[in-house]
């Protein structure tokens, strides 16, 4: 039997319980695809940061010879090389470091969206597309940041603070002990101001998430909002939002400012003691000018390096509450995964059986329950019932939108718990209630029904969609675009071109979801010979609620409650006296009104 990969975990810790060196370590993970180019950038950076360390001696023993009036002529050439070559290779190291940030990004987006995109579309149904989406586009813009940091001054600030040190010590240990409790004081800062912002800063991206959400849901039903006249209500809505955002945002902003201030003051403390150090020491004549000159560059380097360190840590603790999110959507790909060793779904000739098969929804009543029945290859089954009976529940469960929680779902004798996703729905066709078009043009839209197909094919399946002569009465013919969601297309229209792309993907298994119910009538006749050809030789599940499309069904499922109530033929419960026919009643279709059973052609 196939076994289901293991969860991949970072360093076996949860993504809620990393810590900021994981979430940084995991960040830089991505470059690995780059290591060689990111390697150089590195150690070039890394050979700036030690000649950063020589400057402030340089410049010191130039004072000194100037003083001593000694040749400070080789001195200041080596001074002033250093300085142009740094000039020059930061310019090149950060050219290259932008390029590639520039460039992984690019491809992160590209490799995340093919992985949101796969994945199963019950974990689409719960995370939500606004949410999915703003947390890709933050964590791209962090990833972003972290990786020019890294390359530019995360290293090399860390080379120069070891280098720096070791230095100050072999010149003079007192004033070495001040560079140190310097550091020391930004270190107990940074870590106060972290704990006292952490639950802040969380509560921040929560309101950033809530913010996108709402500007995503009232772009996408922009039309609702104008109908309804909630332009106001919304923007006061958001307003609302953005102030709670603000509200949250503002008190870790204090406290970094505060940080700030208090780092500032003890940089400038250190700078007067190691001025107040130095200048009794060359008094005493126990240390030169030169010595005293070289301590305030190392000072002031120091300022700088500890400064940067400290950016570098609120860098990544900001980081942490957008990247968790986006490591938990990474994390997520093994629920799309196939089993190990699953198969292929080769050669389906349409025969399905459900297996005493249950599913339930967290938290909801919803779902189904012991289902059991066969569908023979060819035949078309009716699956009808109140709303929340678990009709659509069922459809899904045969294309693995989810799993069964017990039973089995059976294709020509084939677990389909065995098989890849791809391989299952390759032989599943579906139309749905909202056709799905995107927004590309006509014949784009068909021919996702099958990659590759040429133009002729697409123009025989819009022929037995009935799509053919509308789509030839546009000026611009198949290479009309149909608008965002097929919105400068008729209801008629749009289901139509989902029926011909399903009739080009020419699956043996068609699953029609609601398909003409949005339809008024003169347009769901046409759209229903097109279901008809469409049908003809496939095994097909029809989910409707007008109980009039169903007439030609080879056998119907009652549902209600996720339960089986009715099974039979349509003339069978029609005539059973049981829910089939009291819902046949509520629709307003008596016994005597259901013309006799036709015989699809094939």
């Amino acid at each position: 039997m196939p076994v289901r990969s293991k969860a991949r975990t970072f360093c076996n810790v949860e993504v809620s319980q990393l810590s900021l060196l994981q979430v940084y370590f995991r960040a830089l993970k991505y470059l690995g695809a780059n290591r060689f180019r990111v390697s150089l950038i590195v150690l070039a950076n890394m050979v700036l940061a030690a000649i950063s360390i020589i400057e402030p001696i340089l410049f010191g023993r130039i004072i000194q010879a100037i003083t001593s009036k000694t040749d400070a002529k080789p001195d200041l050439i080596m001074w002033a090389s250093f300085g142009v070559f740094n000039t020059i290779a930061f310019v090149l190291v950060a050219r290259g470091a932008d390029r590639l940030a520039h460039g992984r990004r690019a491809t992160l987006l590209t490799e995340a969206f093919e992985r949101i995109v796969s994945m199963p579309l019950s974990w689409h149904h719960r995370r939500g597309t606004s949410n999915a989406l703003h947390t890709l586009l933050r964590a791209s813009d962090t990833l972003f940041g972290l990786w020019l940091e890294f390359m530019r001054s995360h290293l090399s600030t860390a080379v120069a603070l070891t280098l720096l040190i070791p230095t100050a010590i072999s010149m003079d240990l007192r004033m070495t002990a001040v560079l140190v409790g310097l550091g020391v004081l930004y270190l107990i800062i940074g870590k106060l101001v972290m704990s006292k912002t952490k639950d802040g800063q969380a509560a921040v991206e929560g309101h950033y998430h809530k913010v996108f959400s709402h500007i995503s849901d009232c772009i996408s039903n922009v039309s609702v909002i104008h109908s309804y006249n909630r332009i106001e209500a919304e923007t006061r809505a958001l307003k609302e939002f953005t102030k709670k955002l603000i509200s949250a945002q503002y008190p870790v902003l204090d406290w970094w400012a505060l940080a700030s201030a208090l780092n500032r003051m003890a940089s400038t403390i250190s700078m007067m003691i190691i001025l107040v150090i130095g200048t009794v020491l060359v008094q005493k004549g126990e240390m030169t000018v030169a010595n005293v000159l070289a301590f305030t560059g190392f000072a002031t380097l120091l300022i700088g390096k500890l400064d940067q360190m400290l950016q570098f840590a609120n860098q990544i603790f900001e980081a942490r509450a957008k990247l968790e999110d986006f490591y938990k959507l990474e994390d997520a790909v093994r629920d799309r995964e196939d089993t190990t060793g699953a198969a292929e779904l080769k050669n389906v000739h349409g025969r399905i059986e459900f297996r005493n098969v249950s599913f339930d929804f967290a938290k909801a009543t919803q779902g189904i329950h012991n289902v059991c029945f066969t569908v023979e290859a060819g035949q078309t089954l009716a699956i009808v019932g109140p709303t929340g009976a678990g009709k659509t529940t069922l459809v899904n469960l045969l294309q693995r939108v989810y799993d069964p929680q017990s039973g089995s779902i059976l294709i020509d004798d084939t677990d389909i718990a065995t098989v890849t996703r791809q391989s299952l729905r390759g032989a599943i066709a579906t139309v749905f209630q909202d056709s799905g078009l995107l927004d590309r043009s006509i014949a784009e839209n068909i021919r996702l029904g099958r990659e590759g197909a040429t133009d002729e094919d697409v123009h025989h399946a819009a022929e037995a969609a009935a799509a053919r002569d509308f789509i030839e009465s546009r000026v611009e013919g198949y290479d009309t675009r149909v608008g965002e969601r097929g919105n400068r297309l008729s209801g008629g229209e749009r289901q139509r071109i989902a029926i011909a792309r399903a009739i080009l993907k020419n699956a043996p298994i068609l699953i029609l979801d609601e398909a003409t119910s949005a339809l008024d009538v003169e347009t769901e006749a046409k759209v229903k010979e097109a279901i008809d050809t469409l049908r003809s030789g496939r095994t097909t599940f029809i989910i409707a609620h007008r109980l009039s499309t169903i007439r030609d069904a080879d056998r119907v499922i009652f549902l209600e409650h996720g339960h089986i109530l009715e099974t039979g033929t349509y003339d069978e419960l029609s005539h059973a006296g049981g829910r089939f026919a009291a819902l046949l009643k509520e629709s307003g279709i008596t016994i005597d009104d259901v013309p006799p059973k036709t015989t699809l052609p094939g």
